[in-house]
């Protein structure tokens, strides 16, 4: 398993900057840096691909949802032209995804539901969205990871029960398969069994968000709360799962290094655990 930390959004970013939070995550000892892209053609790709070789430090994803709340682009727009925006600024988004040989992770670019509108027929937008843009990444031979969401954030798709079964519908009518992106946060929120959950997705599964939630804060770093993640490590090891672990927690600078440091030091200690149990 490869632990991986955000940092803001790539295309918001400076190079200065960025060269800065590749610099903290390379040092405390991290495989990768997830962030998040609105308008994949904005970012200088080239200079970008420097600074990773530099700290020796690789994309583990990059987040769509800046798509929606940037943007304002859906696929559950009943108008058209929205979705056909929506699907082509997330194939230039593939596109770069493509240029790094990261995946690319998807959940708020559903768009939340307006009033009046009907879930079945917007189901039905996000199948032919997604389907579409999935075809589009398998030529570069990387995958689209969808997120189950909680109901506090979106409207619909919450379990991952029913996003196994929607899924795998979408899988139905496609030659690459879209995978599922497992969040331990929203699993809290919405599965009885965050193990089981982990468990009954093993065939979709494709990547992982770790955060940790208190009565004071949300997606706080792991360990200051009340999750149980040497549960969740042995479980995914069980399963045999080797990809990506992402920390998706809420803090900024100045706390950043502290943020970044704490997650590593806890679940890196927790991953040699399961090694040494073997």
């Amino acid at each position: 398993m490869k632990l991986a930390y955000s940092i803001p959004n790539l295309d918001e970013l400076s190079l200065e900057d960025l060269d800065r939070y590749l610099g903290i995550l390379s040092a405390i000892g991290y495989d990768g840096a997830e962030t998040s892209v609105c308008y994949g053609d904005k970012v200088d790709r080239e200079a970008v691909k420097k600074l990773l070789e530099k700290h020796n430090i690789k994309l583990s994803g990059l987040r769509s949802g800046a798509i929606y709340d940037k943007a304002g682009l859906r696929f559950t727009s009943p108008d058209p032209e929205i979705r056909r925006k929506a699907v082509d600024t997330l194939k230039k988004l593939i596109d770069l995804a493509g240029f790094f040989g990261c995946d690319i992770l998807l959940g708020r670019i559903q768009g939340l539901l307006e009033p009046g509108e009907d879930l079945a027929q917007a189901k039905k937008y996000i199948v032919d969205c997604l389907r579409e843009s999935s075809e589009y990444a398998g030529k570069y031979g990387i995958y689209i990871h969808y997120e189950p969401i909680n109901r506090f954030e979106m409207n619909y798709n919450h379990t991952t029960k029913e996003m196994i079964e929607f899924t795998k519908y979408i899988n139905s009518g496609i030659n690459h398969e879209v995978r599922l992106l497992m969040d331990v946060f929203h699993m809290m929120l919405e599965d009885f069994s965050i193990p089981g959950a982990f468990v009954r997705s093993r065939e979709l599964i494709g990547h992982v968000h770790f955060a940790d939630s208190t009565r004071d804060q949300t997606r706080g770093v792991p360990g200051s709360g009340v999750m149980n993640f040497k549960e969740y490590i042995d479980v995914l090891d069980a399963m045999g799962y080797n990809g990506w672990i992402a920390m998706e927690v809420g803090l900024q600078d100045p706390d950043y290094e502290w943020g970044a440091k704490t997650s590593f030091n806890y679940i890196s200690t927790l991953i040699e655990l399961c090694k040494r149990a073997k």
